[in-house]
């Protein structure tokens, strides 16, 4: 009861004391709070007002070009990483510059980057690079092209006279399927296989790579047919670098399922060059 007695008491002095304030005082209160345009017109800055806001704006923009710069130097760490990549993946693609070419070569055998490739299945999605009759650069996906299996009479293959066992001469495939077998079975003399298998072996000597490209002529994929001319070209001079893209290439082609090539064997390698080719 007490509290609103004094919230009364509290009102009416309120309220005597507004009833003193005289209608002229209220006008120059009022005038006072009041601002125009003149008052606004008549706010001055500070004197170093211009120099504060220009530091603030070259602040901004040295902010702003390092964070451009940052990105730049990212965008550039990254494409050269790509690039990189791409060069150890594809050495050849820099067969331009020999030394480089070398150096990415190295890289790709010390890390065994075909290996890992062919193991995951890289290189059905990342077309490999090689070079063509003209010298220039053109990527390689896996043949879509299959070759039918022939079997004779008693059911077994018809490519078992292929394989250069003890006793038998090696002649040119007659079928498509025995060309494209015939290569297959030269390049398992100088690859190695992801799980260690391989169907079949024919020496690689100068007579066997001549009846392999004699051999390209069955073959009626005109796509395959002149990749496989330009591989087996390089074979003829003594280069035999493209092995496991040869092995793999006709290997697609009879669909395989066992034996997918990873590396190369450099000791047979240099045994065929030192015998035939130096």
């Amino acid at each position: 009861m007490s509290n609103k007695i004094e919230n009364i008491n509290i009102n009416d002095t309120l309220v005597n004391e507004l009833e003193e304030i005289s209608v002229e005082e209220l006008d120059l209160e009022m005038n006072e709070f009041y601002i125009d345009d003149e008052k606004i017109n008549s706010i001055k800055a500070p004197s170093n007002m211009k120099i504060w806001v220009r530091d603030a704006i070259d602040k901004a923009e040295v902010d702003m070009k390092k964070h451009k710069r940052k990105k730049q130097i990212i965008a550039s760490a990254a494409s050269i990483a790509v690039i990189f990549l791409i060069g150890v993946y594809n050495p050849v693609l820099a067969h331009k510059v020999p030394f480089l070419e070398k150096i990415l070569k190295t890289i790709n055998d010390t890390l065994k980057i075909d290996e890992i490739s062919y193991f995951i299945g890289l290189d059905k999605i990342a077309p490999k690079a090689t070079l063509d009759e003209s010298n220039k650069v053109k990527f390689i996906k896996p043949s879509e092209y299959k070759v039918n299996k022939l079997y004779n009479e008693g059911g077994e293959f018809e490519d078992e006279v292929l394989d250069d066992k003890e006793g038998k001469q090696i002649q040119e495939p007659k079928t498509e399927y025995l060309a494209v077998q015939f290569i297959h079975k030269m390049s398992n003399r100088i690859i190695n296989p992801i799980d260690g298998r391989k169907y079949g072996s024919i020496k690689i000597t100068p007579k066997t790579i001549e009846l392999a490209i004699n051999g390209l002529e069955l073959i009626e994929s005109d796509e395959d047919r002149k990749h496989l001319y330009n591989e087996l070209n390089k074979w003829k001079n003594g280069k035999f670098e493209n092995a496991v893209d040869v092995h793999n290439y006709v290997w697609y082609m009879l669909d395989g399922e066992i034996g997918k090539a990873i590396s190369i064997k450099d000791e047979v390698v240099d045994n065929i060059v030192n015998t035939y080719f130096n």
